[in-house]
């Protein structure tokens, strides 16, 4: 199947006052349908870049993206995205933040109300409707994030270091919630590439890890994991892609 994604010679430069930096020079990659597809990299070398140009956020300084084929203009409405920082308006309560994204789409009141509460119930919020971001842990708050970013029914999930704010055991349980998103097909959403610093979670997750260079980033790896899901991470194999990931950044 060709690519339901692609970047040609795609380079990123932003102005500054010492002078322009490079952060993707000449880059290319594809991203295929159903794939869940990790990168990773060391700090700075333009992993959320990389995520925004997929999405459409942000237009490259040259080069081209595709998407089915097409070339990419402006934001991209089959993808969504999800934030490190949740990205939640704090003066807006959990169903009014759902609903603002559904807003932008022309929806009316009744029919983004449904299906704000509709995504609300799938990503475990029931009942936290009318609470405020104050309001609630980080779990929740992610958790909210997340089901903004699905209620608009994209194709693509774009997610930037989306559990780095939580604590352990709650980064555990939205990491299984985000593999059963990708795999039920009751969801829109077929593709998830994801940004993240954390190796094992990469293996975790993903069934490609793209391993990228110091600025302006290259791949120096894109690696397949041939692990069966749930993975264990106790198993020799696991920790033997950890290792080579770890390699090429060290």
């Amino acid at each position: 199947m060709p690519p339901l994604l692609q970047m040609d010679g795609v380079t990123m430069a932003y102005p500054r006052p010492q002078g322009r930096v490079v952060v993707l020079k000449e880059f290319g990659t594809t991203i295929h349908e159903r794939e869940f597809v990790a990168i990773v990299g060391p700090s700075g070398c333009g992993k959320s870049t990389l995520l925004r140009l997929l999405g459409g956020l942000v237009p490259p300084t040259n080069g081209r993206i595709l998407y089915k084929g097409q070339p990419q203009a402006g934001v991209n409405r089959e993808c969504a995205m999800v934030f490190q920082s949740f990205a939640l308006f704090p003066w807006f309560t959990v169903r009014e933040n759902v609903e603002l994204a559904l807003e932008a789409l022309g929806q009316d009141r009744k029919t983004r109300r449904a299906r704000a509460k509709s995504y609300i119930d799938r990503v475990g919020l029931g009942g936290s409707e009318d609470a405020y971001p104050r309001e609630l842990s980080g779990g929740m708050k992610q958790r909210a994030g997340l089901a903004r970013a699905l209620a608009v029914e994209p194709q693509v999930l774009l997610m930037d270091e989306p559990f780095s704010s939580l604590d352990a055991l709650t980064s555990i349980t939205l990491r299984e919630e985000v593999i059963h998103i990708w795999e039920d097909r009751e969801f829109s959403v077929h593709t998830v590439v994801m940004v993240t610093h954390i190796i094992e979670e990469a293996v975790e997750l993903a069934d490609r890890v793209i391993v990228l260079s110091p600025r302006p980033a290259r791949i120096v790896d894109d690696l397949i994991i041939e692990l069966p899901r749930p993975r264990d991470k106790r198993q020799p194999a696991f920790n033997e892609y950890v290792d080579r990931i770890f390699s090429k950044l060290a």
